[in-house]
Parts: structure tokens; C-alpha cells; sequence
């Protein structure tokens, strides 16, 4: 069974950079392995299976990690991934058709992962839960991915999927860079954990990039296009938030991007 993506290309624009506010040296320890989405069974597809809601499932996702792991488990429902996704296509109707405005349709086109992102910062996802801010993080840097998944405990990663990885995911398999394989879709996920590999969620199961996909480049283009952390309210005054990130810098640099203070409270 083909499952679908989603992910319109990076828009690229100014944004914060994770590395700017980290406090590396202080960051908290992390041991060599850790998978922060083993403890939660039930991952659902959210519609994916069916439209290109890719970058609203990761949202979903990950307020269930973040409110499972800080809080109280809240998993954000179907009707609320199509709001969000109907915020980058409001003309989309899920009880629709293919030949009129549902799955398949001119009115499903997949979403931007950054703009998605302002939306959650300035609006507020469908769980009434703003976003607090949001930094890229430099994938190509181990260290620096694994300290996000450490403060944080989860990535929102944008990838280019090779035909390949959908045989890969339908055999349980660790998604690589298969020579020869095209691409086959944008897709956003949920990164979650890593090892020799990093974790991830997608179409309702966890599995694994090898390191070929996750340092892999095709037609110029690297397979992982994008990596954010974002900061939700539930993430401040956590251990791992005071130790690793250097508050002054990243409302420093939050200014300088949007010419507006930040709130950390």
C-alpha cells in the first residue's frame, strides 16, 4: 500500500538558529543511545494514508510526545490535524473527493514546515498551544542533534523519501540512501531518538534512518532538507531547558529575527 506525503519544498526564510542559543558545554548529558517514542504505543496515521497532511500529523505528534513526556498526554485528534492542515489549504474539505476539494484534489498541496511553524507561533495550533519560538538545527552535526533531542526530546524534520524507503518501511526496515532510487515525495516526521540510527515517526510506526539516508545527498539535493526543535510552553523550566539553553542569546537573537521581545513565562 502507497502511503502519501506532503511536504511543499523549504522556504528557507530568516529563522532562528539552535546552535546560536545552545550552551553546549552545559548542555544535558546524554547517553549514547536513547529513544524517546518507544514508550508510546498507538501512533496513528491521522489521515497520511490518504492526503498530504504529513506536516499536520508531525504536529500532532509531537504535542503528544511533548505533553506525554512534560504533562499530561494529550493527542490531538483528526478534525484538529485538518484544521491545521486547512490552514495552508482552506479550501480543503476531508469528506470530499478527488475530483472535488478532498484527498487528491487541486485542494490538497501538502503544507510548508516553516510556515507551519509561524502559524504555530503567532496563532496557536488547534489545541489552543502556542509555540513559544522555533530554531533550525544542523542535522550534518551529531552532537548538536543529539543535545536538541536531549533538551527537547523531539526534531520536526523535513526529508525527500526515495521510492526505495517505502519498500524499506513496508519490510520494517532502516531507510537508506538505495543508489538509483528516485525521489519519490517530500515528507514530514517526528524524529525521536537515535543510536547508530535516528528514530522517527511516519505513518503511524517508529523505525530508523541509517546514517546513508541521514548524511545522503541526491541530485544535489541532501534527503534531509530540514530539522527543527520547537519550544512549547511545557518545555520552560524544565532541567533540561535552564542547563542547555542560553535564555539571554536566544531572546537576543528572537529580537533580531522578528524585531519583537520574547517571553520565556
Amino acid at each position: 500500500m502507497a502511503l502519501m506525503y506532503g511536504r511543499r519544498p523549504p522556504k528557507n526564510a530568516p529563522a532562528l538558529t539552535f546552535a546560536s542559543f545552545l550552551r553546549a558545554a552545559a548542555a544535558p548529558a546524554h547517553p549514547a543511545q536513547e529513544d524517546y517514542l518507544v514508550t508510546l504505543p498507538g501512533w496513528q496515521l491521522l489521515g497520511n494514508d490518504v492526503a498530504g497532511d504529513c506536516n499536520a500529523v508531525t504536529w500532532a505528534n509531537m504535542r503528544r510526545l511533548v505533553t506525554a513526556s512534560l504533562a499530561t498526554e494529550y493527542y490531538p485528534t483528526q478534525a484538529q490535524v485538518w484544521k491545521f492542515y486547512q490552514t495552508q489549504n482552506p479550501g480543503f474539505d476531508p469528506t470530499g473527493t478527488k475530483d472535488t476539494n478532498g484527498s487528491g484534489s487541486d485542494q490538497d498541496q501538502g503544507m510548508d514546515v516553516q510556515t507551519g511553524l509561524e502559524y504555530l507561533h503567532s496563532t496557536g495550533g488547534p489545541d489552543g498551544v502556542k509555540a513559544v519560538a522555533f530554531a533550525k538545527v544542523d542535522h550534518t552535526n551529531v552532537d548538536q542533534v543529539k543535545a536538541a533531542l536531549a533538551i527537547f526530546g523531539g526534531l520536526w524534520l523535513g526529508v525527500q523519501v526515495l521510492a526505495a524507503n517505502q519498500e524499506e518501511f513496508h519490510e520494517g526496515k532502516p531507510w537508506t540512501d538505495v543508489r538509483g532510487s528516485p525521489i519519490d515525495g517530500g515528507h514530514a516526521i517526528l524524529g525521536g531518538g537515535y543510536g547508530t540510527d535516528i528514530k522517527f515517526i511516519t505513518w503511524a510506526q517508529e523505525t530508523e534512518f541509517a546514517p546513508s539516508f541521514w548524511n545522503g545527498v541526491v541530485q544535489g539535493t541532501p534527503l534531509v532538507e530540514e530539522a527543527w526543535v520547537v519550544i512549547w510552553p511545557e518545555h520552560l523550566g524544565t532541567k533540561g531547558f535552564e542547563e542547555g539553553i542560553d535564555q539571554p542569546q536566544l531572546a537576543a537573537d528572537y529580537q533580531a529575527i522578528t524585531g519583537s521581545p520574547l517571553t520565556l513565562s
